[in-house]
Parts: C-alpha cells; structure tokens; sequence
C-alpha cells in the first residue's frame, strides 16, 4: 500500500510540475540539478502509487479538491 506522505520538497516539486514545468524549469527555480528533480518525482511517484507525471499531477489535483483547497493549475502558453 503507498505512502502519501510526500517531503516537503516533494510536494514543492509537485506544485511546479502541476503547474506544467519541466524537469530542467524545475531544477532551475528550485537550484538543483535535473537529476535532483527526477529523485523527487520518483520518491512521490512511489509514495502515491501514481504510474506517471500526469497521473501524479491528477493525484494532486484530487488531493487538493478534498482538502477543500482550490488547485492552482497554470498551463503553459501555446507558442503564436
């Protein structure tokens, strides 16, 4: 059975990845190598028993609605 306690690292990198940014955007703003970033994913991943990054951002969205909290989801702009 999974674990959904996610660090508090963890979950700043699921915030950043909710909010469409990639490994190496989230390595910059949080000063970390991408290899870092990709731990973090995996830990969460196999913490919430989640098969990818989509579903792991679904996970949270779901967790955020039961928390009676608004997620916050920014999409990245398509290019014009």
């Amino acid at each position: 059975m999974p674990s959904h306690r996610l660090t508090p690292t963890e979950q700043t990198i699921l915030n950043l990845l909710s909010q469409g940014l990639s490994n190496r955007a989230i390595a910059s703003r949080q000063v970390v190598s991408v290899r870092t970033v990709e731990s973090h994913i995996s830990h969460a991943l196999e913490k919430t028993g989640c098969r990818s990054r989509l579903e792991l951002v679904l996970w949270r969205l779901g967790r955020s609605q039961d928390a009676g909290t608004e997620p916050t989801v920014t999409l990245p702009l398509s290019p014009a």
